[in-house]
């Protein structure tokens, strides 16, 4: 019975359901980290474990657990998992009583029923494991020694602040901003200002010449003075550059997500097991296929799981294996799932 036990308590360390065929199934159940304010304790998450007692199918979890430690078949790892729940019942009749280690224990009631009592641990809790529930008082009571009044006290002293202010450095600081803003308001008179100082010529002034009037004509003794035709002054014409048109880069649609969808579940009907592939070929050579019309194999963690059929829908898969156990060579299959 012992031998059980250490398999239940493996699986339980992986799957929080571990089903025990024909007695049962263990089931972790995660409860939440809680706090009690009138004890002022918090206690972590973790993980406690319920009985189901309806669970009565073989999930096969406890089967390969056998055998992978003992190095056997699935068949006598199936008779010796039997061997051990027959034990379990057993005991259980006899003593009325049966304990299960870490597990807890089970009882039998006053009208036959079974009465599960589950163990206190925390090693199935492996996302909390080492954290334990503590105590964190309140802090009022640090201060209960103290003298209020001298604590009062000492704040107020602490709020006040002196700081040293020297009256002959703020109106130095004073006067200095007025004279700076009294320098910004005052403006630079323009009226005397030449104005042929600060315009641009587009003909030099070295090539302009200037004209005499026409009415009041100039004598030169022994020099002759030729008049010249007043000049226009004639302004370039300055043509306006259009400003260039910058075209704004079309932005292309971003594509739709494309929603991916789940590998479903698929749910096979499993009615042999082997370590090597050579093994499971020689085991579907020998299979009538007009019994098992799509039997394959299934590769999972190194073994080689011989199908009969496989369906995407749980209630077909038990109607059909129901309808394969009939047939006394595949009375142990069992269903595997896998995605």
């Amino acid at each position: 019975m012992l031998r059980i036990i250490t398999h239940i308590e493996r699986q339980l360390l992986v799957h929080d359901c571990v089903i025990v065929p024909k007695f049962g199934g263990f089931v972790l159940q995660t409860i939440s980290a809680t706090y009690n304010g009138e004890e002022h304790l918090f206690t972590p998450q973790r993980k406690e474990i319920v009985f189901n007692i309806t669970l009565q199918h073989n999930d096969g979890l406890l089967s390969e657990s056998y055998m992978q430690m003992y190095e056997v078949n699935y068949r006598k790892a199936q008779l010796m998992l039997e061997e051990d729940v027959a034990d379990m019942k057993s005991v259980l009749q006899e003593n009325k009583t049966l304990s299960l280690g870490v597990l807890g224990s089970f009882t039998l009631g006053e009208e036959g029923q079974v009465v599960f009592h589950p163990g206190v641990s925390d090693s199935f809790s492996i996302n909390t494991y080492g954290l334990i529930p503590f105590n964190f008082p309140l802090l009022q009571p640090v201060y209960a020694g103290h003298d209020n009044v001298d604590l009062l006290t000492r704040k107020k002293k602490k709020d006040i602040l002196y700081i040293p202010v020297n009256r002959k450095f703020i109106r130095v600081v004073t006067a200095s901003a007025a004279a700076i803003a009294l320098f910004l308001l005052v403006s630079t008179p323009v009226k005397d200002v030449s104005q042929s100082a600060y315009t641009a010529s587009f003909v030099p002034t070295e090539m302009v010449v200037k004209t005499i009037p026409e009415t009041a004509p100039e004598v030169v003794s022994e020099t002759k003075v030729v008049e010249a035709a007043p000049m226009k002054e004639v302004k370039p014409e300055v043509k306006a550059t259009p400003a260039p048109v910058v075209k704004k880069p079309a932005v292309a649609p971003k594509p739709a997500p494309v929603a991916v969808k789940p590998n479903p579940k698929m749910y096979h009907i499993v009615i042999a097991s082997f370590p090597t592939e050579d093994q499971a070929d020689k085991y579907i050579a020998g299979v009538d296929r007009n019994e098992c019309k799509h039997v394959s194999k299934v590769v999972r963690d190194g073994k080689y799981r011989i199908y009969a059929d496989k369906f995407d829908n749980r209630e077909q898969a038990e109607s059909y294996m129901a309808n394969l156990r009939t047939n006394e060579k595949y009375k142990d299959a069992w269903l595997f799932i896998s995605r």
